[in-house]
């Protein structure tokens, strides 16, 4: 049994009338005629009688009238929901960003993004690794990444440099590397060092590298600030998480060190969502090379 069948048929007993229903359906009437027979072959019952130049429905046309208008009410209602998660996947730019000063820009994005579009933006806060396996196979739009030399060399994605990110540390105010100007981090070799969430892992490693030694994470402030306090150690942060001022402790700055990264904004170049240019323009408007955060 075939779908085109159980239309066919269904036309066939609205009408009663082979000729009529084969202009409804701009078949010929030897199509309709032929695809019912076989119909009926295959389950071995007679569906219509002649009734002057009518035919009308048997009691087993009757019963397969009802079942075969709800198996095709189902269809339609399938393809209309299929259709109307395809139009709104077409409007939906999906975002993936890694933990990074994108995080604080991703709702003013979003926000002018949808203000001046018809389209939605759904941000995901992912890792690396997941951002850009699915923007290569086209589960995400637009993912902001750490500029690496993997991405750089995938030929597929449209690549664009936005910002670099630098890193600050607090010292405990007593301690001699508080009045060094510009220290190098080879001067944190085995001191114990602590990273304040959220924090790259990647800058993690490469801290762990440089300074020869294990690097701690914290999750919050309040212990960020009683480990400067007790003097177990110093604190590294993000450029734009800072410590509130205290007199047990001095501000370091490390943009002078090689603790520091280039995000990126990537996507694939055969990505023909509706809006995905508009949101490139708010990108680059927003998250250029000179934005403020």
């Amino acid at each position: 049994m075939e779908m085109k069948q159980l239309k066919y048929f269904v036309e066939v007993a609205r009408r009663e009338h082979i000729s009529d229903a084969a202009l409804e359906l701009n078949i010929a009437q030897s199509a309709i005629s032929r695809q019912i027979a076989q119909l009926e072959k295959e389950l071995n019952v007679t569906l219509f009688k002649r009734s002057g130049r009518n035919i009308i429905l048997t009691a087993e046309g009757k019963q397969l009238l009802s079942e075969a208008t709800q198996i095709l009410d189902q269809l339609d209602k399938t393809i209309q929901l299929f259709k109307q998660q395809s139009s709104t996947d077409q409007r939906t730019i999906y975002i993936g960003y890694e933990e990074s000063d994108v995080s604080q820009m991703m709702l003013p994005l979003v926000q002018t993004f949808e203000q001046q579009s018809k389209s939605l933006a759904t941000p995901q806060l992912m890792t690396h690794e997941d951002i850009v396996e699915q923007v290569v196979s086209g589960q995400l739009d637009i993912g902001f990444v750490e500029l690496t030399k993997e991405i750089s060399a995938q030929s597929q994605l449209h690549t664009t440099s936005l910002f670099e990110e630098n890193y600050h540390m607090y010292v405990p105010k007593d301690h001699p590397i508080a009045m060094t100007t510009q220290p190098p981090l080879t001067q944190f070799e085995n001191k114990p060092l602590y990273c304040l969430m959220p924090f790259s892992n990647t800058i993690k490693n490469k801290l762990e590298y440089l300074i020869k030694s294990h690097v701690y994470v914290v999750s919050n402030k309040q212990l960020a600030q009683y480990i400067l306090r007790k003097n177990k150690g110093f604190v590294v942060c993000n450029q734009n998480i800072h410590l509130p001022s205290h007199q047990d402790w001095t501000y370091i700055p490390l943009s002078h060190t090689e603790l520091k990264r280039t995000m990126c904004a990537i996507s694939k170049y055969d990505n023909k969502k509706t809006d995905i240019d508009l949101m490139w323009q708010f990108i680059h408007t927003m998250m250029n090379q000179t934005a403020q955060f």
